[in-house]
């Protein structure tokens, strides 16, 4: 066998696309920025427990059900994807819809549980120092929440796309970029949730 028949035997690898690495580069900076943050907030725990000067934190309920809501928005956003792959493309604008609209409601639940805190005396700037591990709180969800706003704006774009008839199985890169960036954010915040929980 020569070696032009085998070049036509071998199958060429498509190049990658730009704006996924850019996409996973981003997650693997976050991901290295919340595990600063988790590692500080343990390494401060573990100080403040040992001094007396570490406040308990009871996460809201709301935090609980916003675990369950982005969960779901994953689940309606891979409908979406599948829709596309299969070249439903009408479907994709209405499974997008009902992933921008949890994604809404995991942003107001987000909110009600920084108003649960407030309420209950705590702030991001608290008066005794014990109370730091609510400003560590504050400020993993507060960076996660910026997160999902940019989530929510790549959202809308697909459903802008979605809308136009722009997002079938010949075109799929924009809504993966969706679906991968989304997925992160749901799983992160299953995990910062969990984690928080059983740090106390």
């Amino acid at each position: 066998m020569n070696p032009l028949e085998i070049n036509t035997l071998t199958p060429e690898k498509k190049p990658s696309d730009p704006k996924t690495f850019v996409v996973w580069l981003f997650i693997v900076a976050s991901t290295m920025l919340f595990l600063a943050f988790a590692s500080a907030y343990w390494v401060h725990r573990q100080d403040g427990m040992n001094n007396n000067a570490w406040a308990l934190v009871q996460l809201p309920w709301q935090f609980m059900i916003s675990c369950v809501v982005v969960a779901m928005s994953s689940i309606t956003l891979e409908k979406a994807y599948k829709s596309a792959s299969s070249d439903d493309v009408y479907k994709v604008p209405a499974y997008t819809t009902f992933t921008l609209i949890l994604g809404g409601v995991f942003m107001l639940f987000q909110v009600l549980g920084f108003f649960h805190f407030m309420q209950t005396g705590h702030y991001f700037s608290n008066a005794t120092p014990s109370e730091i591990s609510f400003s560590f709180v504050y400020v993993i969800a507060g960076i996660h929440f910026v997160h999902i706003l940019g989530g929510m704006v790549l959202l809308g774009v697909l459903l802008f796309r979605s809308i136009n008839l722009k997002v079938h199985k010949k075109n799929l890169v924009f809504i993966k970029i969706c679906k991968t960036y989304w997925h992160f954010l749901g799983i992160l915040w299953i995990f910062l949730f969990l984690f928080l929980y059983f740090a106390n």
